[in-house]
């Protein structure tokens, strides 16, 4: 019999949780799988079984190194799909960009990346899958994912972070102690609607229900034997049971050489060959290669095939196992190896065509036979292949490896065409592009450090640029230190200061200087028109800058509307309109806006990309505009198909604002907790300091307000964005506290350009301490449609009315305020004006009036007296005094002598 069994031994759990996800997904719900389980332990296998009369593309990740190709699992998912299928249900200006995984799909060109590229291939990948769901349910294998590429781990991060609508179903295998890998599926597993299946041993009843099927029966003895010394790993009990007689090899490489040397020497040789390619090898590259053409080679893989050592793919051939591949490379001798790497060099140099990378392939074989010269243009051509299917994690592999050879070839700079420090930044560029700023970071510094900033003052700036984005992806606040830097550099008027300003601009609005921010556009914009370069970042940047948050000039945004942007730009800047709608109180303009935004970016195919920012102003105008249930569904359903960190903390702010306010609903998540309140982008930071206050307000929990409070005032760029401020600024001065003084000289300096930031200042001035115009704060929320800012405004009017002795009003406005939370469902507000009417004797339980003597009584016991004490002094026993004091307590809906004393003040009875 073979050595593959044809019994499926065991993982009985582990084929359930695999269906109950697969339910899962076929009902709608988002469901993926991650299967972890040691070299050999039968995650195939497992998956293999699962499958079986299922709709199933799989891909594998194969152990190829930087010879491999990036999104290598995707390209073979897009393969198995087939080019019909894909044109059929994908817009034709999604093939392009989904030709950087199927070229065949279309002869266009894909559109020059201008640093959304990767995305929107994420994004088409993603609506694939959905639409290749809508015929029937799918499961997306991907297969050994220890080995996956950067690319291609950040694809897959992205689709669990971003799960598929419909009955899509992604399972992934990977090695648990391969160390690259091990954080990201870690991060993968706490994802909610994610199930990880570890595959344990087998147990001894399964390894003899495996050595049966693999001999017919089942020996105790062997069986025994088998499992102790496999440790119930089933392609360890393979290779044991395969000589039944045999002494049993001392090591796991020796154990697989084993069944390897019981092979004609014909087909050690091609196995020999097959290893250097890595596990995958195209028939016709390895035909070339050992130089057996048909039906040789065939006839000398047969035997391979037949022992379970080799399996058919597509056009080529497997390891069945990357151990199995290990042990046979590892087997030959040096000498052998450089020939074999150099014989797979020479004869991809001749039939590229032969090879799914041949760049990359190149550069892997020629460094392996050790020509480095060849080696270095290799990697320099492959790192440009890399760079055009926007795999920016492997442009960087094979510039550092080009890097890596620089000093070992003496015409280095003639192979690539540029100098050393001009490789060092187009490694940085790759790193940036990459998001990893770990590597990108030394790469800059090593070509500042080769640059002379007095003879090249143009180049160090764009260096400098480069280092502050990278530094950005740290949140390091010194990025600014270096635009500031790169800008004095670039003084001359050339390409370089134009980019300088334009990146300069862009990250100060980020950081909420705005005046600065349009001064620097403004000239970046004119220099650019004087060079003839292009103008549309520049004049967006302007535009942006010039609207100011809303409080300025939005002509030239509504302009820029009108202009036939490219989706992704018309997006963002309908985008920014709904913003300065909501901070100028336009909730329901900016609702609209928003909803545009959303289906601009959903028509191109960017909804988990240029739609996240438009989906977080949509919850946030709901929000405002009283439309609780419909932000919270709208929360829900982000929230469930959202994962990435930036995204959710978005919105958690109003997860939070919604849990303030109803006093009930999902608690935040603790991410959103932690983050320091004191740094950070003012836009992210303030919003959700005033969200975190006003929670544990409503939780009764002063003190952590306060706590809250006092960070956030620390927040070096606390005041560059008004629009933030405003809002935060009433909530702490809610919180009261020792700050309230610094509220107030806040506010008082402050501008308040809109009705908004006007109504807070109005709020906040009466709170500290100054005069009060609650009608003018009353009157403001009314005219913009915000219910929740007008009961809050109409019971801090009543707490004033009532300080003043006008208890008419007070009455007026907490029934009113009463009325609106109620039809909100604002819990905790509506507990506020409840308690305060009662106080004041407004809207008590009893509803009778105080008798004369039980007026005396209470006028006394306000002013602390005892029970003895006031029987003395209105000459009456202590009994009839206790007794007046319980009426009066049932009268005032207080439950002690103090709550009773502290109602008749507020009532002017004491």
């Amino acid at each position: 019999m073979g050595n593959v069994s044809p019994v499926f031994a065991g993982r009985a759990a582990e084929l359930a949780g695999l269906r109950a996800a697969r339910a899962r997904a076929s009902a709608g719900e988002a469901a993926a799988v991650l299967v972890g389980g040691e070299a050999g332990g039968g995650k195939t296998r497992l998956v293999t079984e699962f499958t079986r009369d299922l709709r199933a593309l799989t891909g594998c990740c194969l152990d190829l190194g930087a010879a491999g190709l990036p999104y290598a699992p995707f390209s073979a998912v897009l393969r198995q799909a087939g080019r019909d299928t894909v044109t059929s249900l994908m817009p034709a200006a999604a093939l392009p960009e989904l030709a950087r995984l199927m070229p065949a799909l279309t002869a266009a060109a894909p559109p020059p990346d201008d640093g959304t590229g990767r995305l929107r291939l994420f994004e088409h990948v993603l609506t694939l899958l959905e639409r290749l769901a809508g015929r029937e349910p799918v499961t997306v294998v991907v297969e050994d994912a220890h080995w996956a590429d950067r690319s291609t781990r950040d694809l897959l991060s992205f689709l669990f972070r971003n799960p598929p609508r419909g009955p899509v179903l992604p399972v992934v295998t990977f090695r648990p102690e391969e160390p690259g890998t091990r954080p990201l599926f870690a991060e993968l597993a706490r994802l909610p609607h994610v199930t990880r299946l570890d595959l344990p041993p087998l147990t001894p009843a399964e390894v003899g229900d495996q050595v049966r099927g693999i001999l017919g029966h089942a020996d105790p003895d062997l069986v025994r034997d088998a499992h102790a010394r496999a440790a119930g790993n089933p392609l360890f009990v393979e290779a044991l049971v395969t000589g039944p007689g045999e002494t049993v090899p001392g090591s796991l490489r020796d154990l697989l050489l084993a069944r390897v040397h019981r092979l004609p020497e014909r087909t050690r040789a091609a196995l020999r060959a097959a290893s250097a390619s890595g596990d995958r090898v195209g028939h016709g590259l390895l035909a070339a290669v050992t130089g057996l053409p048909d039906p040789g080679l065939s006839e000398a893989l047969r035997p391979a095939a037949d022992h379970g050592l080799l399996v058919a793919d597509g056009d080529g051939y497997a390891f069945r196992h990357a151990l199995i591949r290990e042990a046979v490379h590892e087997d030959l001798l040096p000498g052998e190896r450089a020939a074999l790497h150099r014989r797979y060099a020479e004869t991809i140099e001749r039939a590229p065509d032969l090879s799914d990378a041949p760049a990359s392939a190149l550069a892997v074989h020629w460094r392996g036979c050790g020509d480095h010269a060849h080696a270095l243009a290799a990697a320099w051509r492959a790192a440009w292949e890399r760079r055009t299917a926007t795999a920016y994690a492997e442009t960087l592999t094979m510039l550092e490896r080009v890097l890596d050879l620089w000093d070992r070839v003496p015409d280095a700079a003639s192979l690539t065409g540029l100098s050393r420090p001009r490789v060092l930044q187009a490694a940085a560029e790759a790193a940036e592009a990459a998001g990893d700023p770990r590597h990108g970071l030394p790469l800059v510094q090593r070509a500042l450090d080769e640059t002379d900033r007095g003879r090249d003052p143009g180049r160090a700036a764009l260096l400098l640029i480069l280092r502050a984005s990278l530094r950005g992806f740290q949140g390091r606040d010194d990025e600014l230190d270096d635009l500031r830097e790169a800008e004095r550099l670039a003084a001359a008027p050339t390409p370089a200061r134009v980019r300088v300003l334009a990146v300069m601009s862009s990250r100060l609005l980020v950081y909420g200087e705005m005046d600065e921010g349009e001064r620097r556009a403004r000239e970046g914009l004119g220099l650019a028109r004087a060079l003839g370069l292009p103008t549309g970042t520049l004049e967006s940047i302007v535009a942006a800058a010039a609207a100011s948050d809303g409080d300025g000039d939005l002509t030239a945004l509504r302009r820029l509307r009108h202009d036939g942007l490219p989706p992704w730009d018309l997006a963002r800047t309908v985008n920014q309109l709904a913003h300065c709608a909501l901070n100028t109180g336009r909730a329901a303009e900016a609702l609209s806006l928003a909803a545009e935004a959303l289906t601009i970016a959903e028509n191109a195919g960017l909804t988990h990309s240029a739609g996240l920012a438009p989906a977080v102003n949509q919850v946030e105008a709901l929000y405002l505009l009283g439309r609780w249930d419909e932000a919270a569904g709208t929360l829900a359903r982000r929230l469930d198909r959202h994962h990435g960190p930036a995204f959710r903390l978005q919105l958690m702010i109003w997860r939070i604002a919604l849990l303030a306010a109803r006093g009930t609903g999902p608690r935040p998540d603790p991410e959103a907790l932690t983050v320091p309140l004191d740094g950070g982008f003012p836009q992210t930071a303030l919003p959700l300091a005033q969200m975190i206050i006003e929670w544990r307000l409503a939780e009764e929990d002063r003190p952590a307000a306060r706590a809250a409070v006092d960070a956030v005032l620390r927040h070096p760029r606390l005041t560059v964005q008004p629009c933030h401020l405003w809002p935060l600024l009433e909530t702490a001065a809610h919180a009261g506290g020792p700050r309230l003084p610094e509220i107030a000289e806040l506010a008082a300096r402050l501008p308040a350009a809109t009705p908004v930031a006007a109504a807070h200042k109005a709020a906040v001035t009466a709170l500290t301490g100054g005069p009060a115009a609650w009608d003018t704060v009353i009157r403001t929320w009314e005219e913009l449609d915000r219910p929740y800012p007008l009961a809050g405004a109409l019971f801090d009017a009543a707490c004033a009315d009532l300080a003043a002795g006008d208890r008419a009003s007070a009455a007026a406005r907490l029934d009113r305020g009463a009325g609106i939370a109620a039809r909100l469902g604002a819990a905790p507000l509506a507990r506020r004006v409840r308690e305060r009417a009662r106080r004041a004797g407004l809207a008590g339980p009893s509803g009778g009036p105080l008798t004369a003597r039980e007026s005396e009584v209470i006028r006394l016991l306000a002013r602390g007296r005892t029970n003895r004490e006031i029987a003395e002094e209105l000459v009456i026993s202590p009994k009839t005094a206790s007794v007046h004091i319980s009426n009066i307590l049932a009268k005032l809906g207080a439950s002690s002598r103090a709550e009773a004393a502290a109602t008749a003040r507020d009532r002017g009875l004491a």
